[in-house]
């Protein structure tokens, strides 16, 4: 077997052998002694093929290892814009959730003694203004007796049962300061009592 026919084996391997690798083959088998129709011409032609093939192993690992990583920044990066987004999300449930407690929790009972106020203030407006027009001697209790007064006791009853069910919500789910809210509701109820008894 000769060295060109070493050359077109390499056909066999997918490929032609190129001319630097054909000129490394007669240079191994000069350096060999090796002659023309020598059988290890196909041997030194698979060690050549071997050769050739774990030198552009390191490049094939490389372009796959590259194509690997890049799907996997692209996977982190879309799995990391969706935990944003979920995120994102929840802060803001979040926050509405909290808004809510803090309106009904604190500001609806304020808004229900500042009306409660501003009715009080009026009646008594109402009732001084008629004092010193009739110059006649009437009683306090007789701001009760008027319309506002059953608004007040209205409104301090519906604070309290409101302010029960708060504190009686706030036992359940084991909050702190539920005994408060308790006290100030125990404290609209009797008010709201008061008031009833003397506009009767």
């Amino acid at each position: 077997m000769s060295m060109d026919t070493v050359i077109d084996l390499g056909k066999a391997c997918g490929r032609e052998l190129s001319e630097a690798e054909a000129a490394r083959l007669r240079e191994a088998g000069s350096r060999l002694n090796l002659r023309e129709d020598d059988a290890l011409w196909p041997l030194l032609a698979a060690m050549e093929y071997q050769r050739i093939y774990y030198e552009a192993l390191p490049e094939k690992i490389a372009g796959a290892s590259r194509a690997i990583m890049d799907g996997m920044a692209a996977a982190a990066e879309k799995e990391t814009a969706a935990a944003q987004a979920r995120l994102t999300d929840s802060v803001v449930k979040e926050a509405q959730n909290l808004a809510s407690k803090i309106q009904y929790g604190k500001l609806v009972p304020m808004w229900l003694l500042a009306l409660i106020c501003l009715l009080a203030y009026g009646s008594l407006m109402l009732w001084a203004g008629f004092r010193i027009d009739t110059g006649r001697d009437m009683p306090l209790a007789a701001v009760f007796q008027m319309p506002s007064g059953w608004l007040i006791c209205g409104l301090s009853l519906v604070a309290g049962v409101f302010l029960c069910a708060l504190s009686g919500k706030t036992f359940l789910v084991g909050g702190k300061g539920w005994w408060k809210t308790a006290a100030l509701a125990m404290g609209f109820i009797m008010t709201g009592a008061v008031i009833l008894t003397f506009s009767l």
